[in-house]
């Protein structure tokens, strides 16, 4: 059996949290395709991963989220192309951490039965 590191929930929340950050871009950018004036705004993985926490606790989601400040105005049009290869992109980093984390439930649920 897999020993798991101590943050292995805690890495799988945070790798959550940014999809959804980025989803939640994808999605304004598309919606507001046609908007004029409206630029696109991106934000990078590797910028939502280094944010201080993690988290969204009841107290952030009131207050804001620390990972939608991250995100940039590009400056550009929408370029609707981009913005679907950007959610496909983000759909497939979606499957892969929801198949961590059930990979780490099931480790935890094997170690909680073991000597019953």
């Amino acid at each position: 059996m897999e020993i798991l590191p101590n943050n292995s929930i805690d890495q799988t929340l945070h790798y959550m949290a940014a999809i959804a950050e980025r989803q939640r871009l994808t999605s304004a950018n598309i919606a507001n395709a046609h908007t004029p004036g409206y630029t696109a705004r991106s934000v990078n993985f590797s910028d939502l991963l280094k944010t201080d926490n993690p988290f969204e606790t009841q107290l952030s989601q009131k207050m804001g989220s620390k990972l939608s400040e991250i995100s940039t105005d590009t400056g550009t049009p929408v370029d609707l192309q981009k913005e679907l290869i950007d959610m496909q992109k983000n759909l497939l980093f979606y499957s892969m951490t929801t198949r961590r984390a059930s990979t780490i439930f099931s480790s935890l649920k094997a170690a909680s039965q073991v000597g019953r």
